[in-house]
């Protein structure tokens, strides 16, 4: 009989181990959401220095965003980094995204500006929501102003993303909003342009195509995207507006994760925030990569005006954010089915 007993307890034994070795185990390492093209570089290169496995998800800001808000408080992601500073504070405001998070880097005034009062994202890097991209041989003397859109002159000529579709758009709607007088006295503007034949095109590729086509004459776009162009293509040229809108890139952390999860997090955004990886972003972002670092210790890419030089509105993220819905609904019916 004790022989049976013992027989018994080996077999359970032994199934208990069998099955430990079949159980999945948790995954070690950070999972990063992310729709800034030198994401795959940095996670490459932080694993590397680091051996913390990164598993990537690389998406378009609006397929980001939508997979964040799906997922709720049951997030799948580590760490999510984008373009839009408007957004993040939306999901703040949600309760998805860790607080007390940004770390304590060299800020540059205007880094300091964008950081949030709850430490909720950390701003990585500045780009501004809408700049005018223009054929040199269509335009003598490019636009400076966003009242000079209104003109006879640039009747049907000038074209811009669909907000609810372009993620980095929708700071672009609400800085016309805002210098236009706010919310919604700003809307006369905006459908002032609309009545104007402003064309409406789904993304930068195609609102781009349109000006290479000659369909327009002028794409307002985010810089970072008509800066690449034009460097690219000699025909356009850039101006930037009076005033131009902050569109900042921003990482976040998820909340509640595991104490070593987040100490990894950590240093991921302290490792993308390093004077090389930054580097390493300018170089292996294409488009992404033109942006005006936030740090004292980084230089801008060549070709960049010093920020000194440019009158930047910064938007209130906590206000214009959670906006965002229902005033890329009001677009939709007031300028697009127009």
């Amino acid at each position: 009989m004790k022989r049976l007993i013992i027989a018994v307890l080996v077999l359970v034994v032994l199934f208990g181990a069998g099955l430990f070795l079949l159980w999945p185990r948790e995954q070690r390492g950070l999972v990063l959401y992310s729709a800034v093209d030198y994401g795959p570089a940095v996670a490459a290169a932080f694993t590397k220095k680091t051996g913390i496995p990164v598993t990537l998800v690389d998406l378009s800001t609006g397929a980001l965003l939508a997979k964040v808000s799906a997922e709720g408080q049951r997030p799948a992601w580590s760490l999510v980094w984008f373009d839009g500073d408007l957004a993040a504070a939306a999901l703040d405001k949600a309760g998805l995204l860790a607080r007390q998070t940004t770390p304590d880097l060299p800020w540059n005034a205007m880094g300091r500006r964008l950081i949030p009062a709850d430490g909720s994202y950390t701003p990585t890097g500045l780009t501004l929501a809408g700049v005018f991209s223009y054929r040199k041989d269509a335009i003598a003397s490019a636009p400076s102003h966003w009242s000079d859109l209104l003109a006879a002159s640039y009747r049907g000529a000038v074209g811009m993303n669909n907000p609810a579709i372009s993620g980095p758009m929708y700071p672009l709607l609400a800085g016309m909003l805002h210098q236009a007088g706010g919310w919604p006295k700003g809307q006369s503007y905006v459908t002032a342009l609309g009545a104007n034949g402003l064309h409406v095109y789904t993304k930068n590729a195609n609102t781009l195509a349109a000006l290479r086509q000659g369909q327009i004459k002028i794409a307002v776009t985010q810089s970072s995207a008509a800066l690449y162009v034009a460097a690219s293509h000699h025909a356009f040229g850039v101006a930037i507006p009076d005033p131009a809108f902050a569109l900042p890139s921003v990482i976040a952390r998820s909340p509640d994760m595991p104490s070593d999860v987040q100490n990894e997090a950590e240093q991921f955004v302290r490792f993308a925030m390093s004077p090389e990886v930054q580097k390493l972003r300018m170089a292996k972002g294409e488009e992404d990569g033109i942006f005006w670092p936030l740090t004292t210790d980084t230089k801008s890419p060549a070709g960049l005006p010093p920020l000194q030089s440019l009158a930047i509105t910064v938007l209130d993220a906590r206000k214009w954010g959670p906006r965002e819905e229902a005033v890329n609904a009001w677009f939709s019916k007031a300028v697009m089915q127009q």
